[in-house]
């Protein structure tokens, strides 16, 4: 039997047309939308104690059965993971995923903190919470649940090969390679370049220091005074060509 009238449900499942029937799949709070009463049974504790989601099949007025998926953690997440431990750097799971689930896979990974059971909404004032806890925030993800939350964080990171379009619009870089190591190249590529900036602002205003009252009382003459102004923003460009050179 064909499937017709696949729609996506924002934060909660999917529902598609079977038949004369409506088949709804998603989460426990899809179904209390319902007004079914969905309580969890220990067969799904258990597979969410395993890391692994667990979706529920069925109508508005009944449960058909339940899909146990699990995400696979990305090569090197817990390899990145240590390497932001390593640059003091904290890190939060934010997620749709039932709280056990989320615990589990973040402890296999050696996150820090978990907030689980979040809708799109919910990411945005959970990732507002960060920001006032810490300073600043950046986010990364690669889905339409994660576009607000990229937009309203003070650095959006989106995984741009595996990522949706509208994460990668939302988001104020994309890493485009499946890899979460090029997370770790960003980041330190954007402290070198602010470290390059400062380096060109400094130097820029000590020539400005010397040029100006130079000219101004007649050490040099207005003309060499701009030849060398010109002359120094060049080596400030130069500079600047830094920023892509070295280990990073």
């Amino acid at each position: 039997m064909e499937v017709t009238d696949f729609n996506a449900i924002a934060g909660y499942g999917a529902r598609a047309s079977l038949g004369s029937r409506t088949i709804y799949v998603g989460e426990q709070g899809l179904f209390r939308k319902f007004g079914q009463n969905i309580q969890s049974t220990p067969q799904m504790e258990k597979l969410r104690s395993e890391g692994k989601t667990v979706i529920l099949v069925g109508t508005e007025e009944t449960i058909d059965g339940v899909i146990a998926i699990r995400d696979e953690i990305r090569p090197h997440a817990k390899e990145v993971v240590e390497r932001l431990h390593g640059m003091r750097i904290k890190v939060a799971m934010l997620t749709g995923d039932n709280e056990t689930t989320a615990r589990a896979i973040a402890k296999e990974s050696g996150i820090d903190e978990v907030k689980s059971d979040l809708r799109p909404e919910d990411k945005i004032a959970t990732v507002k919470e960060l920001e006032e806890k810490y300073g600043a925030a950046a986010m990364i993800g690669d889905g339409i649940n994660d576009a607000p939350a990229l937009a309203r964080a003070t650095v959006g990171i989106a995984v741009g090969s595996a990522g949706t379009d509208t994460a990668i619009e939302a988001a104020d870089t994309a890493l485009m390679a499946d890899d979460l190591t090029k997370m770790i190249y960003a980041i330190n590529l954007g402290k070198r370049a602010r470290e390059i900036s400062g380096h060109n602002i400094v130097f820029s205003l000590f020539v400005l220091a010397i040029l100006i009252p130079s000219a101004l009382i007649g050490v040099m003459t207005v003309a060499v005074a701009v030849f060398l102004h010109g002359a120094s923003e060049l080596a400030a460009v130069a500079n600047g060509l830094r920023v892509a050179g070295g280990e990073m």
